[in-house]
């Protein structure tokens, strides 16, 4: 039991160290990061919403987010179910495009968070879920 504990804390936190890392060199070439999103933004067709192309400058702050909250192991269960949505949402996005090989590596982000968000009850160091985030920090 112990060793599966013990790789739960290790996925998550290569996890969260690779989302951080990925954020931080999108935000150092956040120019590149802002041309390849026109580049995604002028081949889809289903997901040619404006709210959706102004929010998507957004997506390495929340990458980062995701990935610092997964290093911590703080709210894990809301965090993995936050990079599920995410990552489901680029998968589509991204087959639209028809960028596949961008899209198959989120698709497979979107199971490595589904595997972990299932696997949720190795994770013994996170705070209680039902515990409001005021009492928890403090």
């Amino acid at each position: 039991m112990k060793i599966k504990i013990y790789l739960y804390q290790i996925s998550r936190i290569l996890f969260g160290i690779f989302l951080v890392l990925y954020s931080v060199y999108n935000v150092i070439r956040y120019a590149g990061f802002l041309d390849r999103l026109d580049l995604y933004f002028s081949a889809v067709s289903v997901f040619d919403f404006a709210a959706v192309e102004a929010l998507a400058p957004l997506v390495p702050f929340e990458e980062f987010l995701i990935g610092f909250f997964l290093i911590l192991g703080m709210f894990t269960r809301k965090v993995l179910i936050a990079s599920a949505i995410l990552f489901a949402f680029f998968t589509v996005f991204l087959f639209d495009a028809n960028h596949n090989t961008c899209a198959l590596i989120h698709l497979f982000f979107f199971l490595v968070s589904m595997i972990l968000l299932k696997k949720d009850n190795y994770d013994l160091i996170t705070p209680g879920y039902n515990v409001q985030a005021c009492h928890i920090i403090k």
